[in-house]
C-alpha cells in the first residue's frame, strides 16, 4: 500500500501544506516520501506527491515520484505480471535502470498511452503526467481495489488515495453529505458503493475501470476502459476443474511476487486456508 496525492491548476500550494500532507500519507507509505511541483505555464501548477510501502524493488532508484523523460508518475498498487511485461521491455530494446513494476507501468504507459490498461494484471490507482501535452491522467484499476477520490474546484483538480489529502491539500472546509450518512444507517454498508459519492459533498470517488484526463485548463473528461464479458463455453466437469486451478495457481504465484516477506490472513474459511494450501503445497512458498 501507497499513498498518492496531486493538484493541478490556478493555484500555489504553500510547501508547508504539502509537508503536512506528506506527514498525513506515512499510514500509507512509511518507507519513504516525495513530491514533483512545476509551474506548467501562467498561474498553472502540477502537484505530484507519494509516500512509500516498499514491496517490489527494494532500492532507492525505485521511489517515486518517478521520471522518465517527461513523463512522471506517482502509483499506489501492484502490477502482478510485471516480470513478463518486463521482459517485452527488453526485447524492445529499451534500457530500464530498475526492477520494478513501476518503470514497467510507465513505459507501457508511454508505448501505448491509455491502451496500455489491457496489458496489467493488478490492482492500481496512479497518476501521470504528461510535461510536454500539459496533461494529467488518471487511472484506477478494474475492480476498484485500490482508491482513488476526486476534488474539482474552479480553480482546478485535486485527487488523492484519502479524502483527507485532498482536505489538506486544498485548505477548504469539506461540507458533510448527509443524504449519504442517512443511506449508510439505512441499508448499511452495501449502499456506499451504488454511486461514486462520498460522505463529503462534492468529493467523488473515480469510479472503478475508469480513466480521467486533466488538461492545463482543468477540462476534465472521464471515460471507462473495461467491462466484464460473459462468453457462454460448454466445459465438461474435468475440464473446468483443470482450467480452474491453472488460473488460480497462475494468479496467485504473480499475487505473491514480493521482495519482502509474505504474510497470509486466515478467516478460517475455505477459500483463504485453500489459499495459503496452494502457497505451501504447490508454489513451495515460505509464508
Amino acid at each position: 500500500m501507497c499513498g498518492i496525492s496531486g493538484f493541478i491548476g490556478n493555484k500555489n500550494i504553500p510547501r508547508k501544506v504539502i509537508l503536512e500532507t506528506l506527514k498525513l500519507m506515512k499510514n500509507r507509505g512509511p518507507d519513504f516520501s516525495n513530491y514533483f511541483s512545476k509551474s506548467i505555464s501562467e498561474n498553472k501548477k502540477i502537484f505530484l506527491l507519494h509516500s512509500r510501502l516498499s514491496i517490489i524493488d527494494l532500492k532507492e532508484r525505485s521511489n517515486q515520484p518517478f521520471k522518465i523523460g517527461n513523463y512522471i508518475i506517482i502509483f499506489n498498487g501492484e502490477i502482478y505480471n510485471y516480470i513478463e511485461l518486463r521482459k517485452k521491455l527488453v526485447e524492445k530494446k529499451i534500457k530500464l535502470k530498475t526492477f520494478s513494476d513501476t518503470e514497467v507501468l510507465l513505459n507501457y504507459f508511454i508505448l501505448y498511452g491509455k491502451n496500455c490498461l489491457k496489458y496489467f494484471d493488478g490492482m492500481w490507482s496512479f497518476a501521470i503526467f504528461n510535461l510536454k501535452t500539459k496533461k494529467l491522467f488518471l487511472s484506477r484499476d478494474p475492480f476498484g481495489e485500490k482508491p482513488l477520490y476526486i476534488y474539482k474546484t474552479n480553480y482546478g483538480l485535486f485527487f488523492g488515495s484519502e479524502i483527507k489529502f485532498l482536505h489538506n491539500l486544498s485548505q477548504e472546509n469539506f461540507v458533510v453529505n448527509e443524504k449519504k450518512i442517512n443511506r449508510f444507517l439505512s441499508y448499511g454498508y452495501k449502499s456506499i458503493h451504488k454511486n461514486n459519492e462520498t460522505f463529503f459533498k462534492k468529493v467523488h470517488s473515480l469510479e472503478n475501470s475508469s480513466i480521467l484526463i486533466c488538461d492545463e485548463n482543468s477540462n476534465i473528461k472521464i471515460s471507462k476502459y473495461w467491462e466484464p464479458k460473459i462468453i457462454p463455453r460448454n466445459w465438461k466437469e474435468d475440464e473446468l476443474s483443470f482450467e480452474s486451478q491453472s488460473i488460480l495457481t497462475t494468479s496467485l504465484k504473480r499475487r505473491m511476487r514480493s521482495d519482502v516477506p509474505t504474510g497470509f490472513l486466515l478467516s478460517g474459511g475455505v477459500d483463504s486456508g485453500g489459499l495459503a494450501s496452494l502457497a505451501v503445497k504447490k508454489l513451495n512458498k515460505k509464508i
